[in-house]
């Protein structure tokens, strides 16, 4: 049998839950949403701007900025379709973490932290043969994953 002081318990434990505060604001899909974009938006940025810094001044299509943008966007929906499929969160060696390692070395190498330690020239070397890797990389990861 279940007293009076249990019942107005639940009572307010469920209305409590029911709510809405500034916690669910953050864990809506809306504002979940709104960080992928916000980061894809960033990846594709800064992938475009290290494809125009590594890039000759002749682009596939005959302009490098349409290059570079192609190139950033198809990377970050490429790593996107990764992430999201990554179900191997344990390893740190898995498809999605190596993505986002490359993609961290990229943005390192972008900032240019690293170039007081090992050159200009070493550092645009590394950062264009990562840019290289990005997208050969991700299509045999998505084989990878579509082979399971």
């Amino acid at each position: 049998m279940v007293s009076t002081t249990q019942k107005r318990t639940r009572k307010k434990t469920t209305k409590a839950s029911k709510n809405p505060g500034l916690s669910d604001v953050f864990t809506s899909s809306a504002m979940k949403g709104l960080v992928l974009l916000l980061i894809m938006a960033f990846n594709v940025v800064v992938l475009k701007n290290s494809f125009l810094l590594a890039a000759p001044t002749s682009g596939f299509s005959g302009d490098v900025q349409i290059d570079a943008t192609l190139y950033g966007i198809a990377i970050s929906v490429l790593m996107m379709i990764v992430l999201f499929h990554e179900e191997d969160w344990d390893n740190i060696l898995c498809p999605g973490a190596i993505t986002l390692y490359i993609d961290a070395a990229i943005l390192i190498l972008y900032t240019k932290w690293f170039e007081w330690l090992i050159g200009g020239w070493w550092s645009m070397w590394l950062m264009s043969g990562l840019m290289i890797i990005m997208p050969v990389m991700g299509l045999f990861i998505m084989v990878i994953m579509l082979k399971k």
